[in-house]
């Protein structure tokens, strides 16, 4: 995924507009720096919580579509526009 924008924030999730670059983005998988985006610490590590398309909650969404996501960890707050952030490995 790569981060358009910053929405609301609570002190334990974010809310990001997204597009989906690349693969299936799913409710529940973890994502991480991609190693391409020198820009992120490394540790950082984010829960997709939540996927809002036309309003609505979908559980998944595909390339080249656009959503409203809600991200969950303590380094959240380090992405921004232009962030990309890939499905962790393990």
């Amino acid at each position: 995924m790569q981060i358009y924008a910053a929405e609301t924030a609570t002190d334990r999730d974010r809310a990001f507009i997204v597009r989906c670059v690349g693969g299936i983005v799913r409710v529940g998988r973890t994502f991480v720096p991609d190693r391409g985006d020198e820009t992120l610490p490394p540790g950082l590590r984010v829960t997709l919580t939540g996927i809002e398309r036309y309003g609505r909650s979908v559980g998944s969404f595909d390339p080249p579509h656009t959503a409203r996501v809600t991200l969950t960890g303590p380094s959240a707050d380090a992405l921004v526009r232009g962030s990309v952030i890939v499905e962790a490995s393990d």
